[in-house]
């Protein structure tokens, strides 16, 4: 049988050209590669090398020994690096929740920066509702989780606020409501009031507000997904209250934002699995997307201060 001191001789050769050489590479004498090469030979039962003094030049049966030879060091070498990324960053893999706002703005900007400093980290991204993203952290299925407002019964441990944000009034570029540095209940009456829906956390909130204040909203869609409702905001479908921070992506070219009073707040919570050591890598991911989010806070707020509010 060959053995991995053979495999490791042979190849030494082969990238080096040369016997003497390959004893510098793997800090032997040179015939001790010399011994190795026969020995692979007759374990495998082929000529590897055509000899004549002084030289070895490969056979056709060693070329293509010397291929497999190299695809077998690389998954080596690709094994040492999960070692290593092990080492440095736990499993080398980081799992993370989120909900729609979040998955599809915050989430990916923020990733974009991290793996700008750690390129080779392993990333896996999964999207679902508070309810459903607590119960994956509690399943230990995610590393960490980035909800919205959780009761206490959803959740085992003690949420970390990411952001917290008043909600703005979002409506179409060019809707009447845009010349208004501020929106009230009342100036939404009438309108076409694009909702979440009744189960979501800030449903009941919004629509006890508006009762206290006696408007009617006209109420024909609603949807779970902050993302939706600003797609449908930006071809004029109708109006809404949200997460600022859901807008960014749409500003520019189709969605005005204005502040609504009363306030109703927005928060972004990180959630962990409980019981599980600290990882190295959720750390480093959750110390780059607060940066983020606090620039996206402070930016929505620009914003407004620019509109002249």
């Amino acid at each position: 049988m060959m053995n991995l001191s053979q495999v490791e001789a042979f190849r030494a050769v082969m990238l080096s050209g040369s016997t003497t050489a390959a004893a510098r590479v793997l800090h032997t004498s040179q015939p001790n590669v010399s011994r190795s090469i026969s020995q692979l030979e007759k374990a495998i039962g082929l000529q590897l090398f055509e000899r004549s003094p002084g030289k070895l030049t490969p056979t056709e049966e060693g070329l293509a020994f010397f291929d497999e030879v190299q695809r077998s060091f690389l998954g080596l070498e690709k094994l040492d690096e999960a070692a290593g990324k092990i080492k440095r960053f736990g499993t080398g893999l980081l799992r993370i929740a989120a909900v729609s706002t979040i998955a599809l703005g915050l989430l990916p900007r923020a990733i974009k920066r991290f793996t700008q400093v750690y390129p080779d980290v392993g990333i896996s991204i999964h999207m679902g509702h508070s309810s459903v993203i607590a119960q994956w952290i509690d399943a230990h299925m995610c590393d960490m989780g980035i909800v919205s407002q959780l009761s206490n019964q959803a959740i085992s441990g003690e949420p970390d606020v990411l952001y917290r944000i008043n909600s703005v009034c979002m409506m179409a570029k060019g809707h009447r409501l845009a010349q208004k540095a501020l929106i009230t209940p009342a100036d939404l009456a009438g309108e076409t009031f694009l909702s979440v829906a009744k189960p979501d956390w800030g449903r009941a909130h919004v629509d006890r507000i508006f009762d206290e204040a006696g408007v009617t909203r006209k109420m024909n869609v609603e949807t779970s997904y902050g993302s939706i409702i600003c797609s449908l905001v930006a071809i004029d479908m109708g109006v809404s209250i949200g997460n600022p921070l859901a807008t960014l992506d749409y500003q520019k070219d189709a969605i005005v934002t204005r502040p609504f009073e009363p306030a109703v707040t927005c928060e972004g919570l990180l959630i962990y699995p409980k019981g599980r050591p600290t990882n190295r890598l959720v750390g480093e991911f959750t110390k780059v997307l607060r940066q983020l989010a606090q620039e996206e806070c402070d930016a929505v707020q620009k914003r407004q201060d620019t509109a002249g509010v």
